[in-house]
């Protein structure tokens, strides 16, 4: 480019030792000034750098014939102007980049004798009191030809801000249109304020002023310093003529381009188009000419290059695109070429593939060949991947490595074009053949059949070495997907035979021990749920007989009750939360009084009152991290959060923005274990001790207390029977869901649901093989959904706790977000996070701290906007941030508060006096209002014994196994097991 050989020609001069004359200078100042260029940055910066340079050089050498005129609007830029001659100047420049030698040498203009201003005539006409009433007033002036008064009237506008700004630019485009008085206008516009003088459209006027009166250095200064998509068609012809006298022709054309698209005629547009358009054909032509020289020589990269060359000096040369496109022609014509060479020399596979795809992309004249080849080519691949998947499912087959066989399987079946080979790897082994077609299997997700196809692989390996146990209850589950299969009906008859010859002999021993007179209804209702479990297995007719035998001997036991006894019951309907049952007693009940003093007692249990609480957010509220907070954190939902006094509790509603106060005695002391937030219902558990529980209805329209009792008591647990969780039912009232497991460890643990006070037993149960304590977490609530799971097994349960699928995995889940749809989990040393179809997962392994916080901690709420865990040992908490690893300062427990999950970190502030409760978000202050500090863990050395104490206090609050134990829910005996 002509740039950089002016570039080039400039470096060689400041290098050498040869003083070039000023007017050398002053034409290569110009020549390299990037100011009005399309340049990249870096070769913009190069510009200004030499002519900052030159700029020194000159003044340094003839400073004395130059003197530096200030910008009219940016006092810190200045023009470079001859003394004598006013036409002659060496750019603009910043005073910053002068040498000292520079300034030195320059002259200082001589001061411009004052000329008194000419005495202006006596305006007969009263000043108007506004710019636009002067507007106006000069209008009318122009209308009867006083051009002279209308002048006055107009020069005399000035502006304090830019209020006034419309009918200033009014006035000047007057003076200048409408009068011709460039003078005037230029003093006018100047004399306004410095504020206005920023404004763009007055600067453009100004510089569109300045080229009319014959000063094209100052309208280029103001110009340079604008950007053309801003300026008007006017302006941008004048800029144009500015550049296009500078020899600037590119900068000229792409100038008038711009004024193109604007609206409006200029007279001098296509005048000064053709003569720019003619001066850059002329200044292009060499390049033309050697162009075409090139491609008689057939040198097409030389002609090309010319091309482009001329092109840059002049854009609509047709001839010079011509060849360029000739250039293109022939490169893609020899590329082509050179690609179907290597396809002729080229192995199948991918890699010939790609060739083809690259040819089907470039070689439009071939398309039909190339998609012919494309799709032979494919098809190779795929016949090579299909025995390929044949070869490697025979060698995973005889190592036993069944979920790698599945996910080949798997893959075969949905190759539609290779049924054959589907087929063929369903044969390779007998526990294969249930795959082959099997619909049922089909409509699940695929990670649950495969789960399912695991499970009927370890059953039916169980059933052939003749470990029969737990084998049933694994057919039981996969019977749906695979009962119709001949390979697994046989062993599940087999084993249905023998596990309905155990349930007959366990049926006969339960009824002998029912027909015993000393068993009573309490006894016999139990054993009687117990055969109803067992006669699941049997065939009807045997269920029916028993069925009948359990009615005679219940029937035996009937007796009509008695008013004290229907009182009782209805008492306890009425505490358990039994309504419709309790309104049928009450149907029978006589005794107004006895039915009068159980309401009065079970209303002095439930009772509850509310009152307002205003509630506030701050951004400015002081926040306190190191006093006892006055309120206690008890609980939270996804919406909800639960704050205790001495004998209150508020609720604070976060989705409806509000907060209120309930007085109660039984809602104080414990805390939340469950909820259904979109119904606004809530379970209280440890009131008075663990096995009572508080049900409560708290929504704007009711709050009250409906039921309250022990969970033993409620739902007639066997003897040993605790219950790990208890969670609500979306559907019924007087349903619940428990996790039992058993004190003496003798029996499995189970879950399912049940009804309070029935003698039916516990519904839709679920157990995990023979584990102890199996582990529950409520994954949703409309509808109800759980995860459920033991040691190396997860599931996900619908409403009746079938479960949705299977995962080969230990739960140990810390925060569900239903929102988002995702889990968080702690497997394998650190935490994690899937969805709930557990096929998107993502690791945390920064956080290696997790593995100390499941033992003894109580995990409080997972943030997923800033990936901190709230986590709580005692009476201390803390944030752990599990993307980095550092875990903050510990502070007072309750002192910062949330959701669950934590979508916002929460302090408050609560006055008992006002009745008022005030919250301040901090979730983006807690960096700066906590230290935090990394735990000294993972890394994968051995820690010295320093590391280790300095951990131990960081993990564990700085609380030693000295310290007494102190009331903190959930944490017993926390010091023995850390150490």
């Amino acid at each position: 480019m002509t740039w950089e050989l002016h570039v080039a020609e400039a470096e060689n001069l400041l290098s050498s030792s040869r003083l070039p004359s000023s007017t050398e200078l002053i034409s290569l100042i110009k020549r390299v000034n990037p100011t009005r260029l399309q340049l990249h940055d870096e070769d913009r910066k190069r510009g200004y750098r030499l002519k900052n340079a030159l700029q020194n050089l000159l003044l340094e050498n003839y400073g004395e014939a130059f003197h530096l005129a200030p910008h009219p609007c940016a006092p810190d830029i200045v023009l470079i102007k001859h003394n004598t001659l006013p036409s002659i100047d060496a750019c603009h420049a910043v005073m910053g980049v002068f040498s000292e030698n520079a300034l030195r040498t320059v002259a200082v203009p001589e001061a411009k004798p004052q000329t008194k201003s000419p005495r202006k005539d006596k305006v007969t006409a009263e000043t108007p009191a506004s710019p636009m009433d002067v507007v106006r007033q000069a209008q009318r002036l122009l209308d009867e030809f006083d051009y002279s008064q209308a002048e006055r009237l107009l020069c005399d506008i000035r502006i304090e801000n830019n209020r006034h700004l419309p009918a200033l630019l009014r006035a000047a485009t007057m003076l200048l249109q409408d009068m011709g008085a460039y003078t005037a206008a230029i003093r006018t516009l100047l004399a306004q304020p410095r504020a206005v003088l920023r404004d763009t459209a007055v600067r453009e006027l100004i510089a569109l002023a300045y080229h009319r009166n014959g000063m094209p250095q100052e309208a280029r200064a103001l110009f340079d310093g604008l950007h053309a998509v801003d300026l008007g068609k006017n302006a941008l012809c004048a800029y144009a003529d500015i550049s296009f006298k500078d020899g600037n022709l590119a900068h000229a054309w792409h100038l008038l381009k711009e004024a193109d698209e604007k609206e409006g005629f200029i007279v001098e547009h296509a005048a000064l188009m053709s003569s720019v358009e003619t001066a850059m054909r002329r200044e292009a032509q060499p390049w033309v000419q050697r162009a075409e020289e090139a491609l008689t020589l057939n040198d097409m990269e030389q002609a090309e290059a010319q091309s482009r060359e001329a092109l840059g000096r002049c854009p609509s040369l047709q001839r010079p695109r011509e060849i360029i496109a000739m250039a293109a022609a022939k490169r893609e014509a020899e590329k082509l070429a050179a690609l179907w060479r290597r396809l002729e020399m080229s192995e199948p596979g991918p890699k010939r593939l790609e060739l083809l795809e690259t040819l089907q992309e470039h070689d439009t004249k071939a398309q039909e060949r190339i998609a012919g080849l494309i799709a032979a080519e494919k098809a190779a691949i795929k016949r090579y991947q299909v025995e390929s998947k044949l070869e490697t499912l025979r060698k995973e087959a005889e190592t036993r490595k069944w979920q790698e066989c599945y996910d080949i399987i798997e893959w075969l079946s949905r190759q539609d074009d290779h049924s054959e080979a589907y087929r063929e790897a369903c044969g390779v082994s007998p526990y294969f053949s249930v795959l082959h077609q099997n619909r049922r299997l089909q409509k699940v997700s695929g990670k649950s059949a495969r789960e399912a196809w695991l499970r009927f692989v370890e059953a039916k390996s169980a059933f052939e070495t003749g470990k029969l146990e737990g084998c049933f209850e694994i057919m039981e589950e996969i019977r749906d997907y695979f009962g119709h299969c001949p390979e697994f009906a046989e062993p599940y008859r087999m084993m249905l035979e023998r596990e309905q010859e155990a349930a007959r002999s366990e049926i006969a021993l339960l009824l002998e021990q029912a027909q015993s007179e000393h068993a009573d209804a309490v006894r016999i209702g139990t054993i009687f749920n117990r055969i109803r479990k067992r006669m699941s297995v049997l065939p009807e007719e045997e269920r029916n007989a028993h069925l009948k035998t359990m009615r005679e001997r219940q029937s035996l036991l009937e007796t009509e009750p008695d008013g004290d006894e229907l009182v009782s019951a209805y008492a306890v309907c009425r505490l358990f939360g039994n309504l419709q049952r309790a309104s049928l007693l009450r149907e029978h009940i006589a005794d107004e009084t006895s039915l009068k003093k159980v309401e009065d007692e079970v209303g002095e249990l439930f009772k509850i009152e509310r009152s307002g609480l205003t509630l506030n957010f701050s951004n400015d509220m002081p926040v306190d991290l190191t006093s006892e907070p006055a309120l206690a954190y008890r609980g939270s939902t996804d919406r909800h959060i639960f704050l205790t006094g001495m004998k209150y509790f508020i609720l604070v509603d976060l989705h409806e923005m509000s907060a209120t106060r309930f007085d109660s005695i039984y809602l104080t002391g414990g805390h939340l274990v469950d909820a259904l937030p979109a119904k606004g219902i809530f379970l209280f558990r440890g009131i008075t001790e663990t096995n009572y529980v508080v049900r409560a209805e708290l929504t704007a329209s009711k709050w009250a207390i409906t039921a309250l009792f022990d969970v033993s008591e409620a739902f007639l647990l066997e003897e040993g029977a605790t219950v790990v969780d208890i969670y609500l039912s979306s559907d019924r009232e007087t349903d619940y869901y428990l996790n039992i497991k058993y004190e003496d460890g003798s029996r499995p643990g189970k879950m399912g649901r049940m009804r309070v006070r029935s003698r039916n037993g516990m519904a839709d149960t679920v157990q995990i093989k023979d584990e102890p304590v199996i582990y529950s977490k409520r994954l949703s609530s409309a509808p109800d959904r759980f995860i459920i799971g033991a040691t190396d097994e997860t599931r996900i349960c619908t409403r009746n706790l079938t479960y949705d699928f299977i995962m080969g995995m230990t739960p140990d889940i810390w925060e569900v977000d239903e929102e988002n749809r995702h889990i968080y989990y702690f497997y394998s040393h650190i935490l994690k996070r899937v969805d709930f179809k557990f096929d998107d997962y993502t690791e945390f392994p920064e956080s290696p701290g997790c593995f100390f916080f499941k033992m003894n901690h109580r995990i409080l709420g997972v943030s997923p906007t800033t990936n901190t865990v709230m986590i709580a040992f005692k009476q201390k908490a803390a944030l752990y941030d599990f993307g980095t690893n550092e875990l903050s300062v510990p502070f007072p427990f309750s002192a910062i508060v949330s959701t669950r999950p934590a979508r916002k970190w929460y302090c408050f502030d609560y006055s008992e006096e006002r009745r008022e409760l005030t919250l301040k978000d901090v979730t983006r202050e807690v960096r700066s209002l906590l230290a935090w500090k990394p735990l000294p863990l993972g890394g994968g050395r051995k820690r010295t014994a320093e590391e280790v104490q300095e951990a131990y206090g960081m993990l564990y609050f700085g609380y030693t196994c000295e310290d007494p134990p102190e009331d903190a829910e959930g944490e017993t005996g926390a010091c023995d097991e850390a150490s």
